[in-house]
Order: C-alpha cells, then structure tokens, then sequence
C-alpha cells in the first residue's frame, strides 16, 4: 500500500487517505469484530466507558464490550481523537500481536494531521513500542525520534522524555554508549522530580543509567545507582524490581573482578529472574554468571550456564550484540576437547546469532567486537564438515594452523596496541604542553652569526618586524599564501624574504607557514567547543589550507598524530575534567 500511495498524485493521495478513513469506520464488522453496541452503552459517557473497560481488562470479553461501544459513539461522533483513542484501546486489549500493530497504524492514520499535545506523538509511540518489542529495533528507533520531535514541537514533556530514555536504551544496544549515556543523564533529571507520582518510570530509568555507566565503565557510578535503586525499590513498594539492581550489580562487580561477590549477586538475579519469566535478562544474567565462574576457575559450573544462555536464545530468539561471545566460549571449550559434533552445533548457532543480530542491528549497529565474522565461521564449518566426512585432516594440522593464525593476530594486536599506546602519549605530551604566545612585541636582536646574509641589517629588521606583524594579526591563515605574494606585501624580493625566514625562524618558508596554522589550530581546538565541532574540512580551510589532505600532513608532521584522533582524544579529555568536576 505505501508504494501504491507514492505514485499517486497529490490529489489522488488525499482521496485515497480519505477512502480508507471511511473504509475503516464503515467495515468495522471485519477489522476489530465490531458489533452492534447496545443502546444503553451508547448513552454512557466516554469516561464511563473508558473507566469500565479499563476494570475489566483482565477478562478481555468482558473489556472488549467498553471498547466496541467507545470507538462507535466515537464514529458516531465524527470525534477524530475519540475514534483514535478508539483505536488505542483495542491495542491495549488484544493479544494477537498482527491485530494490536493494525490498531497502531490505524492510530496513526488518523492522527497524522493532528495538532495536539497527545496526537500524532502518542500514536508513534504505541507503534515503536510494538516494533521494539519484534526486535525491528530500525523501525522502533526512527519511530522513537518521530515521537521525540512531534513531542517536544507541541510540548508534551512527559512523552518527549519517555521516548528519549528509550532513544537512550537502543543507543546502549548499538553501541553508542556515549550518546547513551547522556541522553539517560537528562532523563533521570527529569523523572528524579517525579518519581512520587511515577515511581515505575523512574526506577526504570535508574536501571538503565545503571547499565550505561557500566557500559561506559564508570562502575563507581554504576554502584551508587544500584545502590540508589534497590533502595528506592524498597521504599515504592516495588521490592521485586530490586533483583534488577542486584542484577546491574552483579555484572558491576564482574568488571571490578570481585567475582566472588559477582557470583553472588547473579544467582539472586537468576532465581527471580526464572520465577518472573524475565527470559531476556535471565539470558544476560546466566552469560556473566558463566563469565563469573570461569573467573573462579570452575570451568564445567560455568560452561552448564553458557549452555543455558543458548536454550533461552532457541526458546525467544532474542540476543544482545555483547553476548555473542557466549557462542565463542563455547566453540572454543568444545575446539578444546576435540568434540566437533560440539563445536559443529555451536557454530551453527552463532551463524544463527550473527544472522539476527544483522537482521535487528544492521541499520543501527556501528561496532560490536566480533573475534569471529560470518564467512570465516562458514569457513570454519566447511573444514569441520569437510574433516568428519573425509578423515584426512589430522588434529595436529589444525591446531598448527590455529596456532599460526593465533600467533599473526596476537602479533597484529601488539603492533596496534603499541601504535594506540604511542599515539596516546603523544596526545597527553602535547594536550599538557603549555601553548606558545605567538605574538612578540620586546625589540629584535639580531645575532651576529646570523648576520651574514649580505642583506642590509636595515631591511633585516624591517622584514623581521613586518613578520612579527603578520603572525599576531593571523595574516598566515590566507589562502594561497606563497613566499613571492608575502614579499610583495612586506615591499622586498622573496629571495631576501626566504633567506631571513630560513635564518631566523630556522625553517622552510611552507613549514614555518604551516607550523603557524598548526600553533593556532591547537589553541582553537582546545578553547573553542564550536571549533571542535567543525568538520575537518572546515578546520583546514579556516586555518588557511587548500585541502584536508594537505592540513591532515601538516598536522600529522608537526604534532605526530591525526587531526581526527586528537579532536576525539581531547573531547574524552575536556569530558572527563568535566564529569570530575
């Protein structure tokens, strides 16, 4: 149908729209099994009818009366909201999935050209939760954000902040633990101050700013939320919710490698987790259980609960992009005791694995560590298939092989390693260097050495001083800038001109130019945020260069690292002097 919509015109477009509308309300018998509302409902009021369904929610026969009667006054009406609220309230009591997401873009239908503090937002809404919870984790997010704009454009805060906290939530999912971060910051700032009238939102927002710091690993933060959480789970009555701060805290003390208090923490989690039918989190707390143990050295306890993490995966199919390690633990257990028909299984299932998360991820996904990509595991389970059908290949060749590829990485690790080490003393050596005053105002003295240039000193002086000029009035950062245009500019030649820049400032005309751009550009970038956000083309030109290649060598060259690792290096820098601050 959406096709079919964009190759009409405009006009057929609105005639269409218009057509479904009343395809809709006119054939309710077979979209939502409408039937005849009594007279008597018909005469109650909406809040009557609302208020009863709402009481009757358990019993869905029961509920689904109200709503009947709703949507037909509704239709009755001509009331657009009303019907749209309709809509909403089948959602709310179906549990067919397909029908509830018929309902949601019904909702969204008629609410499009809305202008209200609840509609369209809350329609978008309804449908990204939908959406989240198949795991279409794009459609959710770009749902979130239409739910973000049309909130904040009429000003419903509530729902502006409800869709950023889970704008927030896919953004730990994905990776983005930075952004992620910041985004649940805000929301814990806003529901802190309403957490009496919204304890449930608010303890769920503790939870995930608890995640996100340890994400970010800031685990002292990380603690004092749980900490913080399983209090006020306590004091709103919500007590079972507490296991999920035991939970975080678990997988917290992990990362601190407390495993004996991890341990812990993690099988409290687990008993609730399997009595409260939590699958998803029973599956994360069951993968740093296995983690907790192996860390104990009780490799057989600690395999039984990784294998436990694959049969919740076979039972929802739902897994986060960090525990596909679990399939690599595994794989390699199994590699090791030379149980191929083990490893076949596990590697099948991490195909399995990477297939989801591809199909979940891959619009949002930026990087999520893989020690095995997709067609190297194919590879790997043609060569195992390939060994048990022939029986030519020995176990020594395989491990020989391994040991080789394991050696080539572990070596190209090192060298990366070595090369990120290098770059981040670079990068501490020059962000506390102290930044050079460029301008000199104290009279120049001319070194008798460096007085044989057989140039009169008269003019020596004179080109000296006009240079002391151009540097404190930034006139380096013009384009095109060559020695024969400074000279004509200063009124000598440029071979006078480059034997004094040569003699005095002991370098090349082009690397005494480009060292003053670099100077400038290091002092900007580290004072001026907005410069920081500038594109790296727009740096270079700014500075005076004609590409971003050439600034690029010029930076490299006088600093020994790229303009982009050092813009990246310093925003963490300039971030953490203010988280301590």
């Amino acid at each position: 149908m959406p096709l079919a919509i964009a190759l009409l015109s405009t006009k057929n477009k609105h005639l269409l729209v218009l057509f479904l509308k009343m395809f809709l309300l006119l054939n309710v018998n077979g979209l939502f099994a409408f039937q005849t509302s009594s007279d008597s409902l018909l005469t109650k009021e909406y809040a009557y009818l609302k208020k009863m369904m709402s009481k009757n929610l358990k019993d869905s026969s029961k509920a689904i009366v109200y709503a009947e009667s709703y949507l037909y006054k509704a239709k009755t009406d001509n009331d657009t909201i009303k019907i749209v609220n309709g809509f909403y309230n089948f959602s709310s009591i179906t549990k067919d999935e397909k029908i509830a997401e018929k309902y949601a873009d019904s909702m969204i239908l008629y609410s499009n050209n809305l202008k209200t503090k609840l509609y369209p937002a809350f329609a978008y809404y309804n449908k990204a939760a939908i959406e989240y919870n198949r795991g279409n984790f794009k459609e959710a997010f770009d749902l979130y954000l239409k739910t973000n704009k049309t909130a904040k454009e009429f000003e419903n805060i509530h729902l502006f902040y409800t869709s950023k906290k889970n704008i927030g939530i896919l953004k730990s999912r994905i990776g983005e633990y930075q952004t992620a971060l910041a985004e649940l910051k805000e929301c814990y700032q806003y529901y802190s101050k309403l957490k009496e009238k919204k304890p449930k939102t608010y303890l769920r927002t503790l939870f995930a700013l608890s995640d996100a710091y340890n994400l970010n690993k800031k685990l002292d933060s990380a603690s004092s939320i749980n900490a913080l959480g399983y209090k006020e789970s306590i004091r709103f009555n919500d007590e079972s919710f507490r296991y999920y701060f035991t939970f975080n805290e678990g997988i917290n003390l992990f990362d601190k490698k407390k495993f004996v208090n991890a341990r812990d923490s993690l099988l409290i989690s687990i008993e609730e987790f399997k009595v409260n039918g939590d699958k998803a989190n029973l599956s994360m707390a069951y993968f740093f259980y296995g983690k907790t143990l192996m860390a104990l050295d009780k490799q057989e306890e600690a395999i039984a609960a990784h294998i436990k993490v694959d049969e919740i995966f076979q039972d929802i199919s739902e897994i986060m992009p960090n525990n596909r390690e679990n399939y690599e633990i595994l794989i390699n257990y199994y590699k090791k005791l030379g149980d191929t028909d083990k490893q076949l299984k596990y590697i099948q299932q991490l195909i399995t694995v990477d297939s989801l998360l591809h199909t979940n991820y891959r619009y949002l996904i930026k990087a999520v560590v893989q020690k095995y990509d997709t067609p190297r595991l194919l590879s790997e389970k043609q060569r195992i298939i390939d060994s048990l059908e022939t029986g030519k290949r020995t176990s020594y060749t395989i491990i020989i092989i391994l040991a080789v590829v394991s050696v080539f990485l572990l070596i190209l690790w090192l060298i990366n390693r070595y090369r990120r080490k290098q770059y981040k003393l670079r990068f501490e050596e020059i962000y506390h260097r102290q930044d050079s005053v460029i301008k000199r105002d104290s009279p120049i003295i001319l070194p008798t050495e460096k007085t044989k240039l057989a140039i009169p000193e008269e003019s020596v002086r004179d080109i000296l001083d006009k240079l002391t000029i151009f540097e404190n009035e930034s006139g380096f950062t013009q384009p095109d800038l060559s020695i024969n245009i400074l000279a004509k500019r200063f009124g000598t030649n440029s071979k006078y001109l480059s034997k004094i820049i040569n003699t005095y400032k002991e370098k090349s005309f082009n690397r005494y130019i480009n060292g003053l751009r670099i100077d400038q550009c290091m002092v900007r970038l580290k004072t001026d945020s907005k410069f920081r956000n500038y594109t790296i083309k727009a740096i270079a030109e700014e500075m005076g260069f004609n590409t971003t290649d050439a600034f690029s060598k010029a930076f490299y060259k006088h600093n020994g690292i790229h303009p982009s690792y050092f813009i990246k290096e310093l925003e963490k820098q300039i971030e953490t002097n203010f988280d301590f601050g």
